[in-house]
């Protein structure tokens, strides 16, 4: 019985307390509110006064902008990007005016790279890897993990996405022209080119003779009725044959027509971004100044209240 009582006690006392909260709050809410009311005028010209000052502030401090690029490196020359990435994201981070006869990097801050994440091509580029790499890919390959960022895998994926950070705009075109200005990659692209362009013209050439095979067709047939009936019963006769491997040539060409398109750059551009300006502390400068400015006004009255409330005890 007594603890059936001693619980009944707690309960009441619990509820008394919530009481006594929500009354504190209450009051703190009401006073607070006639403390806001009464300096309105103020708090409203602190607020105007902090946009503006804050959009002074990050029009004057020059916010720093940012612009991304897609890129499909060709003729494996992914390893020779992401090295180039490198060493120029560390010029910027050491602040080295370097200035080459192809564009300026005194205003980059920062420039990075990463696959586009794509697994379709990590599949397809399986080839490109040595037979020991391709179990610790599957392995690895969870959206949780840092798979993406293993420079290891980077050569599996067809688009990467360069991302630069400045504190004024830089020439892209100028930019994309010094990645391209490396010979080696040049002579391997142009080879190529040339290996492509010789192979379109033999089938061309193959195509045409086939054309020329079949256009004689219709003429053996009308002089031997009887070849129709053996043609269609032989599925697998020589005329078969020769159109099965026109098709081929066809889908072939067709592959490297859009091979020798995308082969006009070392690295393939996909798309670029315009400069935009990157979101920092510099451009939230607006929306920080009239919040700290009324916070200040806010803590100064609670110092003083306090003051007043305790003087006796502060002497």
């Amino acid at each position: 019985m007594s603890t059936n009582y001693n619980q009944d006690i707690d309960v009441f006392d619990l509820f008394r307390w919530l009481k006594g909260q929500l009354k504190k709050f209450l009051i703190y809410g009401f006073r607070f509110f006639r403390f806001v009311f009464r300096n309105i005028l103020i708090i409203l010209l602190l607020f105007v006064i902090g946009i503006v000052a804050g959009f002074g502030l990050s029009k004057l401090l020059n916010p720093l902008k940012t612009a991304e690029i897609l890129v499909a490196p060709n003729v494996k020359s992914t390893a020779y990007l992401y090295g180039k990435i490198e060493e120029l994201d560390r010029s910027a981070s050491d602040q080295e005016s370097v200035l080459n006869k192809h564009f300026s990097i005194v205003n980059l801050k920062e420039i990075s790279i990463e696959p586009v994440e794509d697994i379709t091509s990590v599949l397809k580029n399986l080839e490109e890897f040595p037979v020991d790499i391709v179990p610790r890919i599957s392995e690895n390959y969870d959206d949780k993990s840092n798979f993406f960022d293993k420079p290891l895998y980077a050569p599996a994926y067809d688009v990467h996405k360069i991302t630069l950070v400045a504190s004024d705009t830089i020439a892209i075109e100028s930019f994309l022209d010094y990645l391209e200005k490396q010979e080696y990659f040049q002579d391997k692209r142009k080879a190529l080119l040339k290996s492509i362009a010789t192979e379109l013209e033999a089938n061309k050439f193959t195509i045409a003779q086939i054309d020329s095979t079949l256009g004689a067709v219709p003429n053996a047939l009308k002089q031997d009725r009887g070849a129709i009936t053996v043609m269609g019963s032989n599925e697998n006769s020589e005329l078969s044959a020769i159109v099965n491997t026109k098709s081929m040539l066809l889908e072939r060409n067709a592959y490297l027509e859009q091979t020798e398109a995308a082969l006009d750059r070392v690295f393939k551009v996909y798309s670029q971004s315009n400069w935009v300006n990157k979101t920092s502390l510099r451009s939230l400068l607006i929306y920080i100044l009239p919040i700290l400015l009324i916070s200040i006004f806010i803590l100064y009255h609670l110092i003083l209240r306090f003051k007043n409330r305790y003087s006796k005890e502060l002497q």
